[in-house]
């Protein structure tokens, strides 16, 4: 009966196989569910992420604007009161020169 015992050993030698296999199949399968579970929640993130950095740039954008502007309107009054001071001291000369042509 040895030729049994070891038909026997190989027979069991060949389910523990058969286990181990499924077992590491089992294994595999999950490592890629978890794979795909964090390559999605790491992709959510990455999309989290764009839109927040779109958002702040949109609001460094606007604000910039916002500085421009009222960049522009401070040179502006400033231009104009530039304008003003140069002109306000011929204002008399200017109206007695017309006064002057129109009236001889």
């Amino acid at each position: 009966m040895p030729g049994f015992e070891l038909i026997n050993s190989l027979a069991a030698l060949e389910e523990k196989l058969a286990e181990k296999l499924e077992e590491t199949r089992r294994s595999a399968d999950q490592r890629i569910k978890n794979a795909e579970a964090e390559s999605e929640r790491l992709l959510a993130e990455a999309e989290a992420e764009i839109r927040r950095m779109e958002e702040v740039s949109r609001t460094r954008i606007t604000d910039y604007r916002i500085e421009l502007a009222e960049d522009a309107r401070h040179r502006a009054a400033a231009e104009k009161t530039r304008l003003l001071n140069q002109a306000l001291p011929n204002i008399p000369r200017a109206v007695a020169f017309i006064l002057s042509e129109i009236i001889p």
